[in-house]
C-alpha cells in the first residue's frame, strides 16, 4: 500500500502571498547555500552530543 503525503500544518508564502511548497522555496536562488547552512548547523549539534555523551554530559533537551 502506498504512503500518502500528509498535508503540513504549517504553510508558507511568499511576501507577494504566493503559497510555496516548502520553506527551502522561499529561499529562491539561495536555497543551496541555505541547506548546506543547515546541514553544517546539525552536524554541529551532533559532534557537540557525541562530545558530551562520551564524557557523560547529559543535555536539558531531548
Amino acid at each position: 500500500m502506498a504512503r500518502k503525503k500528509k498535508d503540513s500544518p504549517v504553510r508558507f508564502f511568499t511576501v507577494d502571498g504566493v503559497e510555496v511548497e516548502t520553506i527551502l522555496d522561499l529561499a529562491g536562488p539561495h536555497k543551496d547555500e541555505l541547506l548546506k547552512r543547515i546541514v553544517e548547523a546539525l552536524a554541529r549539534d551532533a559532534a557537540r552530543r557525541d562530545f558530551n555523551a562520551e564524557r557523560g554530559l547529559v543535555s536539558g533537551q531531548t
